[in-house]
């Protein structure tokens, strides 16, 4: 049986709480141990619990990093289905715009809430009561610190068959689509086959190819992959 990433990484945090998933990869993750990253995913899972159930839409705008990462498994570990939009680049560009294509992309979709960690984007300018916006961050989530959230995550049942994850798609203007959502199942036969690639040498441009045919955007396959590997 192919094991679900969600599952995967409490299985790391609980073998190799010190463990690095992302050494060498600070362009993407800085310094975070499983035990961290897995912290991080239970305080995002709980404080989601509290506003949606199971199966709902969160759209995770974040650049590339441990923030992305930490919203990413919350997801999972809430049953929830996880839809990335990363317009930002680098940390702190373009705050304006990132703002303004971000609650385009939520109203165009009609997500459920909205994870965000920076302070550029808090201002969305969303109708809050219709689409909750929660800043998560290494330190807090909604405003309460994460160990105390963490301790109050209960575990959700998740199906193999229930989405997991969907690509949204921008087409260089303020439109854009959704993909066909990835269920956590087949994620996990995704993850199977470019770990095996990985371990055959593939090189990473070629890895994420074959992401890409899956329909995996590259900054979720390199959340993913390092934990399942």
């Amino acid at each position: 049986m192919r094991r679900l990433p969600g599952p995967m990484l409490r299985r790391r945090a609980a073998r190799q709480p010190t463990g690095m998933p992302y050494p060498g990869c600070s362009e993407y993750h800085p310094t975070c141990s499983y035990a961290d990253l897995d912290l991080r995913a239970r305080a995002v899972a709980a404080r989601l619990g509290v506003l949606l159930p199971p199966g709902s839409r969160v759209m995770l705008a974040y650049p590339p990093g441990t923030d992305l990462a930490g919203a990413l498994y919350g997801c999972l570990y809430a049953g929830m289905t996880a839809v990335p939009f990363v317009p930002l680049g680098p940390a702190g560009a373009d705050p304006s715009g990132g703002a303004v294509a971000v609650k385009h992309a939520a109203e165009r979709t009609n997500v459920h809430a909205v994870l965000t960690g920076g302070d550029s984007l808090k201002s969305l300018g969303l109708d809050r009561r219709r689409t909750p916006v929660v800043e998560a961050d290494g330190r807090r989530v909604g405003g309460d610190p994460l160990w105390r959230l963490a301790e109050s995550w209960q575990p959700v049942g998740v199906l193999r068959t229930a989405d997991a994850y969907q690509r949204y798609v921008p087409d260089g203007t303020l439109d854009g689509r959704l993909e066909p959502p990835i269920r956590h199942g087949d994620l996990g036969v995704v993850l199977a086959e470019l770990a095996h690639a990985a371990r055959l040498g593939t090189s990473q441009e070629s890895v994420g190819w074959i992401a890409a045919v899956h329909g995996i955007e590259e900054a979720v396959w390199r959340i993913l992959l390092p934990v399942h590997c």
